[in-house]
């Protein structure tokens, strides 16, 4: 992974990335009544990630507050190309946050004061951290960092203990594991939507293949998982439609 710029420190709260129903009642209804992003899919109108990516696709993503925005910055080359933060207390420049592979998808907490993002860096696995914008001095040298914690571990954590119950061992592979941001819920809590694949061991029926779809509402403070939402609580919660 690419570190940040010299004159960049970025503090890492948490510190290494792990690697860690259709339900609606006229589908006709609900394809026209929600717009994709990604496997989930949101109602029109409503708050929902703005998707950025290396090449083409780089809008602004402005805080509520109106004093900061993000975008994708460098050149058009997922080697060299970093989402930013260009505050108004800081104009000479924009500030890099975090080094881009392919695309990520970011969204603000209500009050500016961070913004989650979800990191698709891998084909079978995709990540998400929480940014903050309280820019700072950096421990080791002179420059500008701000606080990321990776909320994956977490997540991942969460659902490994879910699928052991299911498959009844741990003597099964997880084949995809995407987590990807989905809402703030106030200022503290996030709503993680997972879209995973596993497979169990070669005694389990089919070899136990097998798809999942939900979320989880995470405490961004305590860094721990409040509960699990199932694909009809999305729906009738968030206005939020999991994959089929």
């Amino acid at each position: 992974m690419r570190k940040p710029a010299l004159s960049i420190k970025v503090l890492p709260v948490v510190a290494a990335l792990a690697l860690v129903a259709r339900q609606p009642n006229s589908a006709i209804t609900a394809e026209k009544d929600f717009l994709p992003a990604g496997p989930f899919q949101f109602e029109p109108g409503g708050i929902q990630p703005t998707y950025m990516d290396a090449l083409d696709e780089r809008p602004v993503a402005k805080s509520p507050d109106g004093k900061l925005d993000i975008t994708v910055s460098g050149p058009k080359n997922p080697d060299e190309a970093w989402v930013t933060i260009s505050p108004s207390t800081f104009p000479d420049a924009a500030v890099q946050v975090w080094p881009i592979q392919a695309s990520v998808a970011v969204l603000w907490r209500p009050d500016s004061g961070a913004f989650a993002l979800t990191d698709n860096r891998y084909a079978n696995g995709s990540y998400v951290l929480v940014c903050g914008t309280e820019f700072r001095m950096g421990e080791d040298e002179r420059g500008l960092g701000i606080p990321i914690t990776d909320l994956t571990p977490i997540v991942r954590k969460a659902f490994e203990e879910r699928t052991g119950k299911y498959y009844k061992t741990d003597e099964y592979e997880t084949l995809l594991f995407y987590a990807k941001v989905l809402r703030w819920i106030g200022n503290d809590d996030l709503l993680i939507g997972i879209s995973a694949r596993t497979a169990g061991p070669p005694t389990f029926p089919d070899r136990g293949m097998n798809e999942w779809d939900f979320a989880y509402l995470v405490d961004v403070p305590d860094r721990k998982v409040v509960r699990e939402v199932n694909k009809e609580q999305l729906l009738s919660e968030y206005k939020i439609k999991a994959p089929y």
